[in-house]
């Protein structure tokens, strides 16, 4: 498990370029901070609603999606502070990030230190505000309930164990909204870049779905959607330590 996994504050880089992506995490590194990647829309506002994300590096040039649609999201739920990567020199290009949310920005290619610099000044004026949330406690998951700190899965028909690698992938579809997709839950559960020849996904959502079937008594509770990924079919909610 990663710094980032176990807790541990870190800087979220969404830039698709691995030359630059690789400086980045290195240039953090070296400063004394834990980077996460991630360059899916789901995925990007998953991580920065994290508690322990202390600010976002946002490259506004991605391939996939719109930096300033990806900046306004972030905003509209968050207070995290924002970072813009961009290689675009007008000046209303940078206003419009700023305006859609941005604390600050920065224009590539840019020198290591004021990348740092520019992001401790970002993370002194704008520090994150300390929100009481209250604290998930079990999943519900149609007849059965998983109980997050033991990671026991009780249904009708018996009780599971999970791992958990499985036990962040149930949360993972619980707190998705629509499908799960394949590239989403390798940043999500294992704190890495999807490859296409890599398989651990299916195996743990193989495992996890066995486990809740044989709990809930032979009711398969995951879905899998060709080309979108998987998504729960029995319904789900979050248990919080005040009853919610």
């Amino acid at each position: 498990m990663s710094d980032a996994q176990a807790g541990a504050s870190f800087v979220l880089v969404v830039e698709d370029e691995p030359t630059i992506q690789a400086l980045i995490a290195r240039t953090l590194r070296q400063h004394a901070f834990q980077a996460r990647i991630a360059l899916r829309r789901d995925e990007v506002l998953a991580l920065a609603g994290d508690e322990a994300c202390a600010a976002v590096l946002l490259d506004l040039g991605l391939p996939d999606d719109d930096g300033m649609d990806i900046a306004r999201a972030l905003r509209e739920r968050s207070d995290v502070p924002i970072l813009m990567l961009t290689g675009r020199a007008a000046v209303r290009e940078r206003v419009s990030g700023l305006e859609a949310g941005a604390d600050d920005y920065i224009v590539k290619p840019f020198d290591s230190e004021e990348l740092v610099a520019r992001l401790r000044a970002v993370l002194r004026r704008k520090p994150r505000v300390e929100r009481r949330r209250p604290r998930a406690v079990a999943i519900r998951l149609g007849a059965g309930q998983l109980d997050l700190a033991t990671r026991e899965f009780a249904g009708p028909s018996g009780s599971e164990k999970l791992t958990e690698q499985e036990l962040r992938l149930l949360r993972a579809m619980v707190d998705n909204d629509g499908p799960l997709a394949r590239a989403s839950a390798y940043g999500l559960v294992f704190g890495r870049k999807w490859e296409p020849t890599d398989r651990s996904l299916d195996v743990h959502v193989a495992n996890l779905r066995r486990k809740l079937k044989a709990a809930l008594g032979g009711r398969d509770p995951i879905a899998t959607l060709r080309g979108k990924g998987y998504e729960l079919s029995a319904s789900a909610s979050l248990e919080t330590e005040d009853g919610g």
